[in-house]
């Protein structure tokens, strides 16, 4: 029987700090709770302890809980007590040179033995549970090593990574978000940028099969290993699974606690970062301000801080009227989110440039209108179910939220153009990537 290590060390430090994912957690659950990897008795599921090259087993129900709103506090909860128990396992040394000040905690909780009653605390309830990671064994052998989510979070993750490979005689296999850092280094965090790279650059040539999530980024990856004359070993696009909506439950309240109506907003999902352009969006708004329409329509914005985002709290500060039309929702849980795509009026993608497109699609899935820029893996996300306009230009964008916001048949049409398009072809979910993923490997059943 094959045997294969996924590294989900990434999941594990997310939620060590944060409740609600981004893109490529979200990806990453999907996958890895489909039954066809779920349940494979050929996958095992391992993080890294920070400060060393020691991986650790990671029980699959936590992965598949943080998909269910039932259960998804309690697996955030034991995925933060794994974290803390996982730094006993660092060499010191290495451990201060890896660790930055967030660490600190999680440092005390692990060394001091008292990692259950934080685990409890965030549970919410007491949690009995033995103090024990199972370790991957340095003689064990594996087919594959597989990463599906950052590699380039801490400057020891890809040498650990590398090391597995040759310790296990497995083939490295890496799944690539974006290239952005390395093509439109403009629209990323300098910091960020350079570590990714650095990384990047480390972890290429030991990786004997690349994956990527839109044939876009399959090109940015290919032009890349070939300008940087780095191995170019095979790429493989896997399809992207349509989100499943989470069903409706309690809208009005969830449209109350924002002061909210029915259609009666438009809809921005994403970190707050240049590259997603808000600029534009608000000079499109801007633009149409004396519509009596948009005047009144809302502009709701639910992403996290990001880099430079202190430049869009800035402008909202200088203009009042863009004050009065903007509300930021910094942390919406997965069924507030799904609420407002469900009601908002339509919903604007306007970035610069994206890997794929995950807010579009989960726009789409909602049956919610979405105006997208042509940019980057968005086309192979939206199909032709979006309406686009060129990236960068204010004119049309405005022009196009002008259409949606004032002219109600217009809407009408672009839903109904929406449910048709999506109930006329065949659309891949998570359990046809998880499928796909599972043949690629050799692990099937």
């Amino acid at each position: 029987m094959r045997r294969v290590l996924f590294d989900v060390s990434g999941l594990v430090q997310w939620y060590a700090y944060l409740s609600n994912p981004s893109g490529i957690q979200r990806v990453m659950e999907s996958i890895l709770s489909q039954p066809a990897l779920l349940r494979n008795p050929s996958v095992t599921l391992v993080a890294r302890a920070i400060g060393s090259d020691t991986f650790y087993i990671v029980e699959p129900d936590i992965i598949a809980g943080l998909t269910t709103r039932e259960t998804r506090r309690a697996s955030i909860a034991r995925l933060r007590g794994l974290f803390a128990e996982s730094m006993r396992l660092a060499k010191p040394a290495r451990l201060l040179r890896e660790m930055h000040s967030i660490h600190v905690p999680y440092i005390a909780l692990g060394f001091s033995f008292t990692e259950r009653f934080w685990e409890s605390r965030c549970a919410g309830r007491w949690v009995a549970r033995p103090s024990r990671l199972q370790t991957i064994a340095p003689q064990d052998a594996y087919d594959a090593v597989v990463g599906l989510g950052d590699f380039w979070c801490h400057g020891g993750h890809v040498p650990a990574l590398i090391a597995l490979k040759h310790r296990t005689g497995a083939k490295l296999i890496h799944l690539v978000h974006d290239l952005i850092a390395a093509v439109n280094p403009q629209w990323t965090h300098p910091h960020y940028g350079k570590q990714f790279l650095d990384q990047f650059d480390r972890l290429a040539p030991a990786v004997d099969h690349w994956l990527v999530t839109s044939s876009y980024v399959g090109g940015q990856l290919a032009g890349y290993l070939e300008r940087q004359k780095l191995p170019r070993p095979r790429i493989d696009t896997i399809p992207m699974g349509w989100p499943t909506p989470l069903p409706a439950q309690d809208d009005d309240g969830v449209l109350a606690k924002y002061g909210l109506e029915r259609q009666r907003f438009l809809l921005h999902v994403g970190t707050v970062e240049p590259r997603k352009n808000l600029d534009g969006l608000f000079d499109a708004l801007t633009r149409l301000r004396s519509e009596p329409a948009v005047d009144s329509l809302p502009c709701v914005l639910v992403g996290r801080d990001g880099w430079r985002s202190e430049t869009i709290r800035q402008r909202l500060k200088d203009d009042p009227w863009l004050a009065g039309r903007v509300k930021w929702i910094k942390d919406a849980p997965d069924s507030d989110l799904a609420a407002l795509y469900r009601n908002a009026r339509f919903t604007v993608v306007p970035s610069f440039d994206e890997g794929w497109g995950l807010a579009v699609q989960e726009s789409l899935a909602h049956r919610t209108p979405c105006i997208a820029s042509r940019a980057g893996g968005i086309p192979e996300a939206g199909l032709d179910l979006v309406d686009y306009v060129e990236s960068g230009n204010t004119n049309a964008l405005a022009a196009a939220i002008r259409t949606l916001a004032t002219d109600g048949d217009a809407l009408e049409q672009a839903r109904t153009r929406l449910t048709n398009g999506l109930g006329s072809r065949p659309l891949p979910d998570w359990s046809d990537t998880a499928d796909g993923l599972a043949r690629l490997l050799g692990i099937d059943r």
